[in-house]
């Protein structure tokens, strides 16, 4: 008996819900953020930096945290001088020189039978030598430049910066906090923000993406409509709920309308009324 009541009260509640969207043209939605991030660092550490807050806004690129790096600091200076150095490098190009204008004289003198053979190959020794180190020091100054930006990103994995535009709408850490990859600030891009809407499959079909619609927010007395486009309509119908997923995007500039509303949305050219022969499946 229990059972039959419920199954009747599903059935009223379905009905009545498709009577009042046929009878109001509208179907309910909900304003989200485009894009929502949850910050975290590539890398465990203390955070010895936050430089936001909630609702601060920021910018794609800017540093929103850091973590405490003294040490890689330290390291990357280190490996930086390293890469600058060419002392070795000169020393080496002298011995090139000195050992090519020592072996152009041998050879001249072995061309006028004033040096031995001996000499002459001693002379080319000397200088493939000499090349061999200098490419050596070379080789090793490369190494130094490596090693440098190899430094240099293990010291950025500890700045922490936002890849996004947006508002801060959670902070989850403070400093001195140890981090082990947990989020320290979630981020919203409010500009477009996006609208999930829900219809029933009776409407599948009808809706296609690029259609344009009217999205009216519930805040407070305020019931001016937005424009929004279609950006997305599932392919999948949810068999439960016989429904199907549609999401629009409304630009936002100056963040004027916040994110999490409830709203109100209509499409243009289509009819929300079953029994309407505009509405083709």
């Amino acid at each position: 008996m229990i059972n039959r009541f419920l199954s009747f009260f599903i059935l009223f509640g379905a009905a009545n819900a498709l009577a009042q969207t046929a009878n109001s043209n509208q179907l309910n939605c909900r304003i989200e953020p485009s894009i929502t991030v949850a910050l975290s660092s590539p890398v465990v550490g203390v955070i010895s930096e936050v430089l936001v807050d909630k609702n601060s806004k920021v910018e794609k690129g800017t540093v929103v945290a850091r973590l405490e790096a003294s040490v890689e600091a330290s390291t990357a200076e280190l490996r930086r001088v390293q890469s600058e150095l060419r002392s070795d490098v000169d020393a080496q190009k002298l011995q090139l020189d000195f050992s090519q204008r020592n072996l152009d004289r041998v050879l001249n003198l072995y061309e006028k039978k004033a040096a031995s053979f001996t000499e002459l190959d001693k002379a080319k020794t000397e200088r493939a030598i000499a090349a061999q180190q200098l490419q050596q020091a070379q080789d090793r100054k490369h190494q130094a430049e490596l090693e440098y930006k190899r430094a240099q990103a293990d010291l950025q994995k500890r700045t922490i910066v936002s890849p996004i535009s947006g508002i801060v709408v959670e902070r989850f850490k403070q400093v001195g906090e140890h981090i082990d990859f947990e989020p320290v600030l979630k981020i919203a891009h409010l500009d477009p923000l996006k609208v999930e809407v829900f219809a029933p499959s009776s409407l599948y079909g009808a809706i296609k993406e690029g259609m344009k619609a009217s999205v009216v927010p519930e805040l407070g007395t305020a019931n001016k409509a937005y424009n929004a486009d279609v950006i997305l309509v599932d392919q999948v119908i949810d068999g439960p709920s016989n429904t199907f997923a549609i999401r629009l995007s409304i630009p936002n500039p100056d963040n004027k309308i916040p994110s999490g509303l409830k709203c109100k949305v209509s499409f243009q050219g289509v009819s929300l009324n079953l029994l309407d022969p505009k509405r083709t499946p």
